[in-house]
């Protein structure tokens, strides 16, 4: 009888670790090998390197691409095979999208 609680707490933590692992798997992300820093993973909410947030790499045929609207200060860029829409004065992350 006293291996209930410890029992039951051990099947609690795997039980939310778990949860969590699936949580995360549908979030999508993209992971740049950056010289110098290595592999950085990039999400919904980071800040994407300053190349990317040039004009010269605006997908300007978003209508196309069947991607919503940027609105004052955001563009589309692709990379690693997914289409970002950045705020391009902060470089963040505000949507992600499978090419």
């Amino acid at each position: 009888m006293t291996y209930k609680k410890p029992f039951a707490a051990l099947t609690i933590g795997l039980l939310c670790s778990l949860s969590s692992l699936s949580f995360a798997a549908d979030e999508p992300s993209v992971t740049l090998d950056r010289p110098g820093a290595g592999a950085v993973e990039m999400k919904i909410g980071d800040i994407v390197p300053a190349e990317y947030q040039r004009e010269s790499l605006e997908i300007k045929d978003w209508k196309n691409r069947k991607l919503k609207a940027p609105e004052q200060h955001e563009q589309w860029v692709e990379i690693k095979g997914k289409y970002m829409l950045i705020s391009v004065p902060t470089g963040t992350i505000k949507e992600m999208v499978d090419k």
